[in-house]
């Protein structure tokens, strides 16, 4: 992708076209440099043993909308639309680790905006709980006929009508020599960054700070008021995912404590029950849910074989349920999920802010 976009930038012959190429040049450039630094880092780690029972925590869909960044404009730029009168292409690269996205790109961007507004929804998925997302800002300077810098060939027709004919073969000579270092096409410039984590995980837009960078060509600074504001999303897979599913033997304490055979789905801190794998494939409702949260007491039987119990405490009373499984391999198995899906709940709970409740903060 990254020959072939080069190749289509080389060929380009209108505006729109050569920034859309030159775009998704430097994504290409991006991934491309994000993927050899994670191969580097994996070859030096040790492999991970994950945690208890051999069971690796849950990831999460996260997902970016909502995004708009102020601008700040002098009045007399933006109310009397005289003065400053630079136009810029404008986009930002979105990473979570080596999942890079861009989004649509904005032209042209003059006086008359207020602020950047991307229509973009853009989706990660399976991110662990410690992420860094990561926001930058690129921005390129339009070439503008009220600039005396507008093109390379403007300059070299009118060079001679302003200084010398020996300094314009000097000049012309190393706007060629530029042209011809392989650095085709417009150059977008890094104008700002931002990162966020699961702390600013919302249900709702929120407004965060960015890093404006300092350029030494001033007149190419995008007039960024430094904020922004987004919706950072995000729905843990263990939610919106089955973690384990399989044929158990339930022992039903209001039949005279006989053993049942269910069923049974773990997914959204429930372990889900239903007679027959039928019944929940046409959509009926669980006969039964046991609970599986931060709470929830998980231990294989002391004395029995292939059994688990699972304990929590319901207004005051301790609820113990107990399933036995086919083989002791599916035992460990369903040990190993119930576990984890119980500590992936204290995990995301105590990570969350501490005025809303879970389902809200998660919820896409």
């Amino acid at each position: 992708m990254r020959e072939g976009t080069t190749k289509l930038l080389a060929a380009c012959r209108h505006q729109t076209q050569t920034l859309e190429a030159a775009k998704n040049l430097l994504t290409s450039n991006e991934r491309m440099s994000a993927y050899m630094a994670e191969l580097q880092r994996r070859k030096k780690e040790a492999p991970s043993r994950g945690l208890g029972y051999g069971c690796q925590p849950c990831t999460a869909q996260v997902s970016l909308s909502d995004l708009r960044m102020p601008l700040i404009w002098r009045d007399t730029d933006h109310f009397k639309n005289k003065g400053d009168y630079r136009r810029f292409a404008v986009f930002c690269l979105v990473r979570i680790g080596t999942e890079i996205y861009d989004t649509t790109l904005l032209c042209p961007i003059d006086r008359s905006l207020t602020d950047l507004t991307f229509p973009d929804v853009l989706i990660f998925n399976q991110i662990p709980s410690d992420f860094e997302f990561r926001l930058e800002v690129y921005s390129h300077i339009l070439q503008d006929d009220m600039s005396i810098a507008s093109t390379p060939r403007k300059i070299k027709k009118t060079i001679h009508s302003s200084i010398s004919r020996t300094v314009g073969k000097k000049l012309a000579a190393s706007l060629r020599d530029e042209l011809n270092t392989g650095k085709i096409g417009p150059h977008f410039e890094l104008m700002a960054t931002a990162r966020l984590s699961l702390d600013e995980v919302h249900d709702s837009i929120h407004t965060h700070d960015m890093q404006v960078e300092n350029l030494e060509n001033r007149s190419h600074q995008l007039p960024l008021f430094g904020h922004f504001c987004c919706r950072l999303a995000a729905q843990p897979d263990c939610v919106s995912q089955e973690s384990c599913s399989g044929d158990l033997t339930v022992l039903d304490g209001g039949t005279g404590r006989q053993w049942v055979f269910m069923w049974g789905q773990l997914q959204a801190f429930r372990l889900d029950l239903w007679a027959k794998r039928e019944h929940w494939e046409q959509g009926q409702d669980p006969g039964r849910s046991i609970t599986v949260d931060r709470e929830t007491v998980i231990q294989p039987s002391k004395t029995v074989t292939k059994e688990i119990r699972i304990s929590n405490f319901c207004e005051g009373k301790e609820d113990i349920s107990v399933i036995r499984t086919k083989t002791t391999d599916d035992q460990q198995r369903w040990l190993r999920f119930l576990v984890q899906h119980a500590k992936d709940h204290l995990r995301l709970v105590s990570s969350v802010h501490p005025t809303l409740s879970f389902p809200s903060q998660y919820a896409m």
